[in-house]
């Protein structure tokens, strides 16, 4: 990690080990020392402690006070929740999408997709990821509502991360692009009730693939009822 030499460093910190966590660069369940990422990014302890505080209140690292710090497992009731709040808000998003895109939305979408099957051939899923986040914000930006996106990706680190994970599963990616390929088309066309069914389906098949994927990471992921610790680092 590079040094910084910026004002904000709180905040390029929390930015930074925030990516480390969501890429599953810094592995669920994986011990974090205070000391040691203060050697890494060059800086002083205050302002890591500072970014810990709030990727917990971001539900992405447990503090055990007096015992240190670990990426937090990922907890499917949040995984749940997270993907309940992201499907209420991007359903009411594309009513109005619908009636308020233009070609030029739509042709950006269509570059969008491109770029996801661009990743695809080189099975690079991070940037798989990333292209699936643009075309989805695409959606509140198109209708002027960032802030809303905004608050779907702040409140989506357990999904975000299982989704992550579900790519490398087989189909998983091809099937996604397909359903955006299909959404643009509905969405040009108007068709209401089909686009709503692609994106009730479209949210809704990681539930299907979950199963999988916790079978093959258990180590991944917390036993529900399983309390956790929050609270201030030492």
């Amino acid at each position: 990690m590079a040094p910084f030499v910026r004002t904000t460093v709180s905040e390029e910190i929390y930015r930074t080990l925030r990516e480390e966590i969501l890429s599953l660069r810094f592995k669920p369940g994986e011990e974090l020392n205070l000391q040691v990422l203060c050697d890494q990014l060059q800086v002083s302890r205050s302002p890591v402690r500072d970014a810990l505080m709030r990727l917990a209140s971001d539900n992405l690292v447990d503090i055990f006070p007096q015992r240190g710090t670990r990426v937090s497992l990922i907890n499917l009731k949040e995984v749940e929740e997270e993907r309940f709040l992201r499907k209420s808000l991007e359903e009411s998003a594309v009513k109005k999408l619908i009636y308020q895109g233009k070609e030029i939305h739509w042709d950006e979408m269509r570059q969008i997709i491109k770029k996801q099957q661009e990743a695809q051939e080189t099975n690079d899923f991070l940037a798989f990821l990333a292209a699936d986040d643009t075309f989805h914000r695409t959606i509140f930006d198109v209708i002027g509502m960032q802030r809303i996106w905004q608050i779907i990706e702040a409140q989506g680190g357990n999904y975000h991360r299982i989704r992550l994970l579900s790519f490398y599963e087989k189909n998983v990616i091809s099937h996604i692009i397909d359903e955006h390929t299909n959404m643009v088309d509905a969405l040009k066309n108007k068709r209401l009730e089909e686009l709503l069914d692609l994106q009730n389906n479209h949210l809704s098949k990681l539930l299907q693939e979950t199963e999988i994927i916790v079978a093959r990471y258990p180590h991944y992921f917390t036993k529900q009822g399983t309390p956790t610790l929050r609270g201030v680092t030492k």
